[in-house]
């Protein structure tokens, strides 16, 4: 018999559950063997792009030592340049002999012909005096050498004036090698030059020399001679004379003799070395404080 109940239509929750379910497979999804070939194929692409960095680093890296090779064969070439400008200059400026007899050198007219130095008292340059004596062994590149005279020139000079005293002043060499154009020879050489040429001119250019603002750094090129010559223009000295400061002889120039005996005859260290300043009061060393205005005044006035 006839059901009289209403028939009733599927609700559409119903329908599409249905619908999902009886989908047909690989319609929209890819399969198992399409994930592993775009997975292989990802793989690959992500090597090539590795390598391909791998490359372009190598490539930059190589390129890059490429630039330090260059930048290290022309900083040894500008070096090797360098070194042999500055042995062509040395062998033009030193003496041959590191350590040539005061009697076998040329010396300069006011110096004395047994120890090289050179003595300034109140007779004049190149005349020692009866009072104490001070021996002075400085380098021009020689910073404490520099303090030294700032803080005690006037004192000296108005101990020469006043007092009788002679102070003998040694001009060395010891750091040539802490310049590159052998400038304490090229120093000395030109007090050489003045103490043969101008006497009177040589304390007033050792001031000159080792005044604060003008005295050169240590490892320094130093003053070139064309400044040398115009620092002694400033006290007075002649060109006449200042042409001098670059005459040569087979064994350097002029003084460079002079110059290297003064050295070798300086006195010694506990070490044996010749080191600067050294201060000697009548032949004695004097250890006191240069550094403090009048620690040296007051030695010497002490010893006379």
């Amino acid at each position: 018999m006839p059901s009289d109940r209403p028939r009733t239509s599927p609700s559409p929750s119903t329908s599409m559950s249905r619908t999902t379910r009886t989908s047909p497979p690989g319609s929209g999804s890819p399969t198992k063997q399409q994930r592993r070939d775009q997975a292989r194929e990802e793989a690959r692409e992500a090597r090539v792009r590795q390598e391909r960095a791998r490359r372009r680093r190598r490539v930059v890296v190589a390129s890059l030592l490429g630039l330090v090779g260059l930048a290290f064969v022309a900083a040894l070439v500008l070096a090797l340049q360098h070194s042999r400008h500055d042995a062509a200059l040395a062998a033009d400026v030193v003496h041959p002999d590191p350590s040539p007899a005061l009697v076998d050198v040329a010396v300069p007219g006011a110096a004395d012909a047994g120890t090289g130095g050179v003595p300034v008292s109140a007779a004049g340059v190149g005349v020692p005096g009866d009072g104490v004596t001070v021996d002075l062994y400085l380098d021009a590149m020689c910073p404490y050498c520099g303090i030294l005279e700032q803080v005690n020139g006037e004192d000296l000079a108005d101990l020469v004036a006043d007092d009788g005293v002679t102070v003998v002043y040694h001009p060395l060499s010891i750091l040539d090698d802490a310049s590159s154009s052998a400038y304490s020879t090229r120093a000395a050489n030109a007090l050489g030059v003045v103490a043969d040429g101008d006497p009177e001119r040589f304390p007033a250019l050792v001031t000159a020399l080792f005044a604060e603002g003008t005295q050169p750094a240590e490892r320094s090129a130093g003053l070139d001679d064309d400044e040398l010559a115009a620092l002694a223009h400033g006290v007075g000295v002649p060109d006449a004379v200042t042409d001098g400061f670059t005459a040569r002889t087979e064994a350097g120039r002029t003084f460079a003799g002079w110059v290297a005996a003064a050295t070798n005859l300086a006195p010694r260290d506990e070490r044996g070395r010749v080191t600067t300043p050294v201060v000697l009061i009548d032949g004695t060393a004097w250890t006191g404080d240069f550094r403090i205005p009048g620690a040296l005044r007051a030695a010497i006035e002490a010893a006379g």
